[in-house]
């Protein structure tokens, strides 16, 4: 038995292991004990998450259902456009989804379709074979031979996947897997993920996904055409689409033998630590983790935002102060953007581009510790200000020597502990909700913790409103603190302290989060906003000054209309 994260998992069901390109991108903010369970369909959950949702949450599900019906149905796209606005894009199957993503949707499904012609066109012109849409999945399937035992990690047989859009020539030599991004295309993406793709390109089975009603779990995968049956390709390319704007980048086009190399020397080493992984690190991860309730590495405390439990059990969400302030601006605004991560591609304001750029400076120079903190530095290199007007760069300066004067890392002793953009994060299981902030800077000293945010501004603190409800990312640290090792810190020298930076001067406010009375105000501001949201189960749009800027104005039509009435 491998070191398994037993408050995840109760069953030893491990005879199946089953690999995706998520689990080959190493990426930090993962925990790696969740990823290892992931990779185990079969196990037996020591808890089922409730799987109840209004809306389709996964925004590429519509454009699949679409791509399917127009290249491997072959209805017309006509006819398919009229079926997607018809069924909200559930296609007969499975939830609706927002009127927002089905507008996305119809313009995604015309921009891919349109932009793969034009490389099927390009290709041929260059000699090269077209390819036509594979209904099927390719799948890599090592299995071990019925009388052998288990291996060590308790497996019999391993599958490695890559979702997204596959195409073949019709002689079969040349595959091409297409990914999908929101926006423009990647022009790369980690090398560990490209490889695996490059790899289930070359040396997939066409299979079928199976699931087992009995058990309430999928099955191994079926098999449509084995390996030893199957047109064995020559050559394959990994190909980026941007489904935003139509875009595209090739990122790898490669040989069965240099597939092979590529993801023995950069996937292999990942996947085998991911598989063999029980560290946990808690986050984003935790929405979808069954263990969330159970994980020592996780503060829970029931009741945490002060709001009853909701009338019906959802799926499990998470909430951060950017959610709350989109979903103050518009309900549809948090579903779009938050949700289902679909952005307009807007130029930011000087203001939002200015806070952004100083924020990364200050988070550079925290990184390094330096004893004097940020005094003393020389002005950045002109690199640090890229698409700021010069009157923009001064100020931006001018906010990093003001910031100098009161750094807290300045004289900082040297065995406290720093971390800059760390992520924080509580779990309130009266809500089946994980609340996750990234604090700009979070330190101890003498036995305490502070948790620092710091803010750019044109004006100084408005006192005619609480400073919490201006700064709702602050109601939320009020809360966070009161779990986990923050809370089990000196609460004599914890605090939460809000630096204001101007051109002229700046301004430095200090929030006891232990006060009862700072506590009460907290969980108001925070339960305004999350009591609604936590209920929504339409999202509808609400029209007003929010719509100027906000990044899913192409797809919300009640927006667009608000903003002609306004302007007429």
């Amino acid at each position: 038995m491998p070191n398994w994260p037993q408050g995840l998992a109760v069953s030893d069901e491990l005879a199946l292991v089953r690999t995706g390109l998520p689990l080959t991108r190493d990426d930090a903010r993962d925990c790696p004990a969740y990823l290892a369970v992931k990779a185990r369909p079969w196990l037996i959950t020591a808890a089922r998450l409730a799987t109840y949702e209004p809306l389709m949450t996964f925004a590429l599900k519509p454009l699949m259902a679409a791509l399917d019906q127009v290249e491997h149905n072959r209805h017309p796209l006509e006819e398919v456009l009229a079926e997607l606005r018809h069924s909200r894009g559930a296609f007969g199957r499975g939830r609706p989804a927002h009127d927002g993503l089905v507008e996305w949707t119809a313009e995604a499904l015309i921009r891919y379709l349109d932009r793969r012609e034009a490389d099927q066109h390009d290709r041929v012109a260059a000699g090269e074979p077209r390819t036509e849409a594979v209904p099927e999945e390719w799948v890599v399937r090592n299995r071990l031979p019925d009388h052998a035992s288990p291996d060590a990690r308790g497996a019999r047989l391993y599958e490695r996947t890559a979702w997204g859009r596959r195409y073949a020539s019709a002689d079969g030599s040349v595959r091409e897997l297409r990914l999908l991004s929101f926006g423009s295309a990647k022009k790369e993406r980690p090398e560990a993920e490209t490889a695996a793709a490059a790899f289930v390109a070359a040396f997939g089975e066409p299979c079928r996904s199976v699931y087992d009603v009995e058990l309430m779990r999928t099955k191994a995968f079926e098999v449509v055409t084995p390996y030893d049956r199957m047109v064995v390709p020559q050559r394959v390319r990994i190909i980026d689409v941007g489904c935003g704007d139509g875009s595209a980048e090739l990122l790898a086009e490669r040989s069965r033998d240099e597939a092979q190399s590529s993801y023995d020397q950069h996937t292999r080493p990942v996947l085998g630590r991911v598989l063999d992984a029980a560290e946990r690190r808690p986050g984003n991860s935790c929405v979808e983790c069954p263990g969330a309730g159970r994980c020592p590495a996780l503060p829970s405390q029931a009741g945490l935002v002060g709001l009853p439990a909701p009338r019906r059990n959802r799926k499990r969400r998470s909430l951060s102060a950017s959610d709350l302030r989109a979903y103050t601006d518009c309900p549809a605004k948090y579903h779009l953007t938050r949700e289902l991560n679909l952005r307009t591609a807007r130029p930011e304001n000087q203001a939002i581009r200015r806070g952004r750029a100083v924020d990364a400076v200050l988070n550079e120079r925290h990184a390094v510790r330096r004893s004097r903190g940020c005094r003393g530095l020389p002005a950045p290199a002109t690199s640090a200000w890229p698409g700021l007007d010069e009157e923009t760069v001064h100020v931006c300066e001018a906010m990093l020597a003001q910031h100098a004067a009161v750094c807290p890392l300045d004289r900082l002793g040297a065995t406290e502990e720093v971390r800059v953009q760390a992520t924080v994060t509580a779990y309130d299981p009266t809500l089946d909700v994980v609340l996750i902030a990234k604090p700009d800077l979070l330190h101890t000293r003498r036995g305490g913790w502070i948790w620092r945010e710091t803010k750019t501004t044109g004006s100084r603190i408005f006192e005619g409103k609480p400073v919490l409800e201006i700064h709702p990312q602050l109601a939320l640290a009020v809360l966070l603190m009161q779990t986990g090792e923050l809370a089990e810190g000196d609460r004599r020298r914890s605090r939460i302290e809000l630096e204001l930076l101007h051109e002229e001067d700046s301004d430095r406010l200090e929030i006891d989060p232990w006060q009862p009375d700072v506590l009460q105000e907290a969980r108001r501001i925070v339960g305004e906003a999350a009591g609604p949201w936590l209920e929504d189960t339409a999202y509808t749009a609400a029209p007003g000054t929010a719509c100027e800027n906000c990044e899913a104005l192409d797809w919300c039509r009640v927006g667009q209309a608000h903003q002609v009435e306004q302007a007429d």
